[in-house]
């Protein structure tokens, strides 16, 4: 080996010469990656979440219908039914949901309750660039007390009842992924 190449090895050792070409291959290629298309329908920016924000001492709760990402949807449609016997756990068969609010191309949708307890059915739909549609859907009850909110999830079915301390609100649930116009 000659001493130029020797000399060359030591100043530039072969692993970083490595990583610097894999920086800047990331670099230039970056801005090509990242698209500022809104996203397709089902993709993680897209998933609806419902969140549920109870102030200690507030007469009243917050239910807050958005994106995990910053998306448009075409419609969100809540209902809030109240005035219903809480069980443990409680029945659908409780439950009677009558018209929905419905919001028309927004970022969210905001509505409040004062009824305890409560159920919620919650519809966003998405549509993407190139047409294709994907509903989130969601339907729970919950029941606020002893400064605990207890939530039975219907759609989609996990069963049983959680509980959340007042003091770790808001909660955050993901709703289900479901086919257009589908349910679970």
């Amino acid at each position: 080996m000659s001493d130029r190449s020797e000399t060359l090895r030591r100043w530039f050792p072969t692993p970083f010469v490595a990583i610097v070409v894999l920086l800047v291959v990331l670099i230039v290629l970056t801005p090509n990656l990242l698209s500022s298309a809104s996203p397709s329908a089902g993709s993680l920016p897209t998933e609806a979440e419902l969140i549920v924000d109870h102030a200690s001492g507030d007469t009243v709760t917050h239910l807050y219908v958005r994106g995990i990402g910053l998306v448009r949807y075409t419609s969100i449609a809540v209902v809030v039914v109240g005035n219903f016997s809480w069980t443990s756990p409680p029945s659908s068969s409780n439950l009677s949901f009558g018209k929905p609010t419905k919001w028309t191309d927004v970022l969210a949708a905001s509505t409040a309750t004062a009824s305890n307890p409560f159920a919620v059915n919650v519809t966003a739909v998405y549509v993407d660039a190139s047409g294709t549609t994907v509903d989130f859907v969601g339907t729970f009850a919950f029941d606020l007390a002893g400064g605990v909110l207890s939530e039975i999830v219907y759609v989609p079915s996990t069963g049983g009842v959680t509980t959340t301390p007042e003091n770790q609100l808001p909660l955050a649930i993901v709703l289900e992924t479901v086919a257009p116009g589908g349910s679970s």
